[in-house]
C-alpha cells in the first residue's frame, strides 16, 4: 500500500483525481486542505509521496493568498531534511492542468474536462515509479551508510583517486596520516610521497607486482602531517594498471610496527651471528710468502686437515687451489695491510677443502708486527659464507651475514643488492667470450648519482618496459653481462630499476686514498659514493676481484 499526503485545493478537478486514486486499491490517501495543515501532519508521520497544488486557484476572479505556495512548500521540506518525493499539480491556462514530479522532471498534462482516466492511469504509474525509486534510494543510502561504517571500523586506510586527485578517504587513513579529511580530499596523489623519485618507484612497483586477482601491490613511505614518513604496504585496484595517476581504490596497511619487529629481529640476528662468529671462527696465521704458521682446531675440522698436514705448508695447494687468481691476492695482501693496518672489513675468497669442495670464506686480515713495527705475519680470521640453500649444486657467495651493513640507511632493497652482487660474481668468473671484463654498478640515491655523472653512450635500456629494466628479473641477466663490456657505469634505483648504462662519473677523485693497484674505475666510484648515499660495486678487469664501496671507502673486497 502506497501512503500519499494529498494537499487539496478544494476544486472539483482535485476531487476527481483523489477519488480515482483511492479506487485503485493500491493507494491510501490522507487529505490536507492547506499547506499549513500538511506541514502539521508531516510532524507526526511520514508518507511515501506528497501530492500538492502548486498555487491556490482563482475563484470568481479572486485569488486566494496562501501562507505558502508549492515552491515554498518544497523549500520548507528541504530545510527540515524531509526527502519525501513531491508531485505538484499546477494550472497551465484555463483548459489544462500540469502534473510535475519535481525530483525527476516528469510532467503529465491533464485536460480540465472530459475523460481523465488515461492521464490518471499514467499518474498512478508515475506515483508507483516515484515510490519505488524512493525505496531504492533509501536502500542504497542504508547500504552506503553500512559500507561507510565498515570502512571506518577497519584498521586499514582506504582512499580513492581520480585523475591524480584524492576524492575520498576513510577515517583510519586520516588517523594514520595524523591529519583531517579536509586536508586530504582534493590533494594530488603524489603529495603523499616524499620525493618524485619515490613516487616513480611506487608507480613502477604497481606495474610489476600483481597478485593472482590482478590487484597491484607496492611498499612505500607515506608522509604524515608532521613530516614524518611511515612505512606502508599499498594494495590498489587501479583504473589503469599502467598509470595509477588515472585513479582507483587504494588500501593502505601501516607497517610501522612490522618494521620495528623486523629491525629488532635483524639486530637480534646480528648479535646472534656475532656470538656464533666468535665461537666458530677459522683462525690462520701465515708469513708474507703465504706459509702457514698456525691453524686453529676449528680450521682443521672445517678444512679436514691435521696440524701436520698444513703447518709449514703454503696456502696455495692446501686451502687455495693451484693456479687460482687468489695467489695474486695473497701477494697483494701484505701491501694492502701495509696501506691499512686493519686490512679491509672483509676480504672474501674462494677456498677448497681437502676433498676438493669449493667454499667461500669471508676473511678479516690483521697485521702482526715486530718490535720495530715491521710486518712479519698476517692473522686471518675467516667465516664460511657459502650459499648452500639454492639446491642447484652451484656454489655461490652468501651475503646474509654482511649485506645489511652495506644497505643500512639507504634506499636499496636487500634483494636488489643480492641480484647485482651475484651478476658481478658471474661477470668476474665467466668474463665474456673468454676475456676478462671490468664494470661498475651504482645502486641507490639515483637522483644525486645522475647529477654527478653524464651519459657517454646512448642508453640501451631507454624506452623499454619497466619489467625489462628490473635487475631482479633473471631474464635480463645475459643482457646486463653483455652490456658490461661497454664503457661507463650502470646506474640503478634502490628498487632495482636500471636507469642507465654507460654513465661517466664526473666527481673529482683527487682526494680519494685507496690501496696500490686500484685504478681509475675504483677511484671514481670511491669519490661518487663519498658525496652520495649510493653503494658502488666494481668488477676489476685485471685483478679478477669485486670491491664494494660506500661513503668513499671499501666495505668488502672479494677475490674470485
Amino acid at each position: 500500500m502506497i501512503s500519499i499526503l494529498f494537499v487539496d485545493d478544494n476544486t472539483d478537478l482535485f476531487t476527481r483525481i483523489r477519488t480515482f486514486l483511492e479506487k485503485t486499491g493500491d493507494i491510501r490517501i490522507e487529505q490536507a486542505h492547506s499547506i499549513k495543515q500538511a506541514t502539521d501532519k508531516l510532524r507526526g508521520r511520514t508518507y511515501d509521496v506528497i501530492i500538492s497544488y502548486e498555487q491556490l486557484p482563482t475563484v470568481n476572479g479572486i485569488e486566494f493568498v496562501p501562507d505558502m505556495n508549492g515552491i515554498d512548500f518544497l523549500k520548507y521540506l528541504k530545510s527540515q531534511g524531509n526527502t519525501t518525493p513531491v508531485i505538484l499539480l499546477g494550472r497551465r491556462g484555463p483548459n489544462k492542468i500540469s502534473l510535475e514530479e519535481v525530483s525527476n522532471a516528469t510532467e503529465i498534462t491533464l485536460p480540465s474536462s472530459g475523460d481523465l482516466r488515461p492521464q490518471l492511469m499514467e499518474m498512478v504509474t508515475l506515483i508507483k515509479q516515484t515510490m519505488l525509486r524512493r525505496k531504492a534510494e533509501r536502500e542504497q543510502k542504508a547500504q552506503t551508510e553500512q559500507l561507510a561504517t565498515i570502512l571506518s571500523a577497519t584498521p586499514l586506510g582506504i582512499f580513492q583517486v581520480r585523475n591524480g586527485v584524492i576524492e575520498w578517504v576513510n577515517r583510519p587513513f586520516v588517523t594514520m596520516l595524523g591529519t583531517d579529511e579536509g586536508s586530504l580530499v582534493g590533494k594530488e596523489l603524489h603529495t603523499l610521497i616524499r620525493t618524485p623519485e619515490e613516487f616513480d618507484q611506487l608507480a613502477r612497483e604497481f606495474q610489476i607486482r600483481k597478485d593472482p586477482q590482478g590487484l597491484a601491490h607496492a611498499d612505500c613511505r607515506l608522509v604524515r602531517r608532521d613530516g614524518k614518513a611511515i612505512p606502508c604496504h599499498i594494495q590498489a585496484q587501479a583504473l589503469d594498471p599502467q598509470d595509477i595517476v588515472r585513479g582507483g581504490t587504494f588500501v593502505v596497511t601501516d607497517n610501522t610496527e612490522k618494521q620495528k619487529l623486523t629491525d629488532a629481529l635483524r639486530e637480534s640476528e646480528a648479535k646472534y651471528r656475532e656470538v656464533q662468529t666468535n665461537s666458530q671462527s677459522i683462525i690462520i696465521r701465515m708469513d708474507l710468502q703465504g706459509t702457514i704458521t698456525f691453524f686453529n682446531t676449528y680450521a682443521l675440522t672445517f678444512f679436514d686437515y691435521s696440524a701436520e698436514d698444513v703447518i709449514g705448508k703454503n696456502l696455495v695447494g692446501t686451502i687455495v687451489a693451484e693456479k687460482s687468481r687468489i695467489q695474486h691476492g695473497l701477494s697483494m695482501m701484505a701491501n694492502d695491510i701495509g696501506f691499512n693496518a686493519e686490512g679491509y672489513a672483509v676480504n672474501i675468497n674462494e677456498n677448497i677443502r681437502r676433498n676438493g669442495d669449493r667454499v667461500w670464506i669471508a676473511w678479516i686480515n690483521k697485521a702482526i708486527r715486530d718490535e720495530q713495527g715491521r710486518l712479519i705475519e698476517i692473522l686471518c680470521i675467516g667465516h664460511d659464507i657459502t650459499d648452500r640453500r639454492r639446491g642447484s649444486g652451484e656454489v655461490r657467495i652468501s651475503t646474509d651475514t654482511w649485506k645489511d651493513m652495506v644497505v643500512a640507511d639507504t634506499d636499496i632493497k636487500e634483494e636488489v643488492f643480492d641480484a647485482v652482487f651475484h651478476i658481478c660474481t658471474e661477470i668476474t668468473i665467466e668474463g665474456r667470450e673468454g676475456k676478462p671484463v671490468g664494470t661498475t654498478f651504482l645502486i641507490g640515491d639515483t637522483k644525486n648519482v645522475l647529477e654527478k655523472s653524464r651519459q657517454i653512450i646512448l642508453n640501451p635500456f631507454e624506452g623499454h618496459k619497466p619489467e625489462l629494466r628490473m635487475v631482479t628479473n633473471p631474464g635480463i641477466n645475459e643482457n646486463i653481462k653483455a652490456l658490461a663490456q661497454l664503457d661507463g657505469a650502470f646506474v640503478l634505483t634502490g628498487d632495482g630499476f636500471i636507469e642507465s648504462v654507460g654513465r661517466y662519473i664526473t666527481v673529482d677523485s683527487s682526494n680519494v686514498s685507496l690501496p696500490p693497484g686500484m685504478g681509475t674505475r675504483h677511484n671514481s666510484v670511491a669519490a661518487i659514493t663519498a658525496v652520495t648515499n649510493a653503494v658502488g660495486i666494481v668488477v676489476s678487469q685485471s685483478g679478477g676481484g669485486i670491491t664494494v664501496f660506500r661513503e668513499g671507502r671499501i666495505l668488502k673486497k672479494i677475490m674470485l
